[in-house]
């Protein structure tokens, strides 16, 4: 069945246009108002930084009888018939519950929809939101209507990248790429996002955010709105008590597994990119990262750190390959790495002298 598609985990801000997609959205409108859109567009971006939300709010504007201002004006007949989400005039076709990709029947139906005529008179739009799983089958009965495009209707494909579809499909779309903002213009929008006065704690926190969703804007606000502690915060936390000896690898990978074992994984991937780029280019973006960083022995970081990075790759490998290993074996694993390779000699007084440094 065609429609919405599965609640995503991350939350979407109310429908607007975000700070870093508003070059994308002026340059739609310019085309709108030149009589010039094209009929088919790609959209390219990654999760988390409110591409859906931008597609659905451009379906709005094309449903819209009298746009304002380049938007939809949430009041006409076509607005109150339920805008992107639930208009007669719109198709938003996702994988089905049951099954991860997009079928050659989805396709076919959205084909049979783009063909018929409106029911408002305007356009009519059809997303799909998730064009990277089309099947091939799929792929090549969605090729036929990009071919043969029907008036008065406007394909919407939403996917992480282009190189993800087949060249003909891209071909016949126009791209448009919706990036992930820069790191100051996200934390001012989480700023808005969050209220109060700016200050050096919120500040670090917002960097925590970031980082932990890989400079996603959407699923730092997540985080920081979740009553959970910030994975990143959690797992640094961790490395820190290591160092210090006020916890045990087997400890340690004991509290991880409260958090997830692969979301560990990734924010320890994360945190030792940090300290390595922290270390090349003398920069902290957070005073509690610069903080770990002091924690380390003076000599050897660089190296030990780089090891202990590739020793995180090669777990996550291990971890979401088939061989089935045992996460908290791996954990124990890491967290025992992080410490002999990272404490050195220091770590071989700890043993020596029964657990104190």
């Amino acid at each position: 069945m065609s429609g919405p598609g599965p609640r995503a985990s991350t939350r979407e801000p109310a429908r607007t246009v975000l700070p870093w997609q508003a070059s994308a959205w002026r340059r739609l409108c310019r085309q709108r108002e030149e009589g010039a859109l094209a009929h088919a567009y790609l959209f390219c971006g990654d999760r988390g930084t409110g591409r859906m939300a931008f597609i659905r709010e451009f379906a709005d504007l094309l449903l819209c009888e009298k746009p304002q201002n380049n938007r939809a004006c949430r009041q006409c007949r076509s607005c109150r018939a339920g805008g992107a989400e639930h208009h007669p005039d719109q198709l938003i076709l996702a994988p089905e519950e049951d099954r991860k990709d997009i079928g050659i029947g989805q396709v076919r139906e959205l084909a049979e929809f783009m063909s018929r005529s409106g029911f408002s008179g305007l356009s009519r739009v059809a997303v799909v939101t998730q064009a990277e799983k089309l099947t091939l089958a799929a792929a090549n009965a969605l090729l036929k209507t990009l071919e043969e495009p029907p008036g008065r209707a406007c394909l919407l494909l939403a996917a992480v990248s282009p190189g993800s579809l087949l060249p003909t499909i891209r071909s016949r779309c126009q791209i448009l790429p919706l990036p992930r903002p820069d790191r100051e213009t996200a934390k001012n929008w989480l700023r808005g996002q969050l209220g109060g006065v700016p200050d050096q704690t919120q500040d670090d926190l917002l960097e925590d955010a970031l980082e932990s969703a890989g400079n996603r804007p959407l699923e730092a606000l997540a985080e920081l709105q979740s009553d959970q502690p910030a994975s990143l915060g959690a797992c640094r936390k961790l490395l820190l008590d290591l160092l210090s000896g006020a916890i045990s690898p087997q400890q340690a990978a004991a509290a991880a597994a409260k958090i997830g074992d692969m979301a560990v994984f990734e924010q320890l991937d994360r945190i030792s990119t940090i300290l390595i780029r922290g270390l090349v280019t003398g920069t902290w973006r957070n005073s509690a990262n610069r903080q770990l960083a002091q924690a380390l022995p003076a000599s050897g970081n660089l190296a030990a750190l780089l090891a202990f990075h590739r020793q995180v790759a090669l777990a996550r490998k291990l971890l979401a390959g088939p061989g089935n290993p045992n996460p908290q074996l791996l954990l124990e694993s890491i967290f025992l790495h992080w410490r002999r390779r990272l404490l050195g000699k220091r770590y071989e007084r700890f043993n020596a002298e029964g657990g104190s440094i």
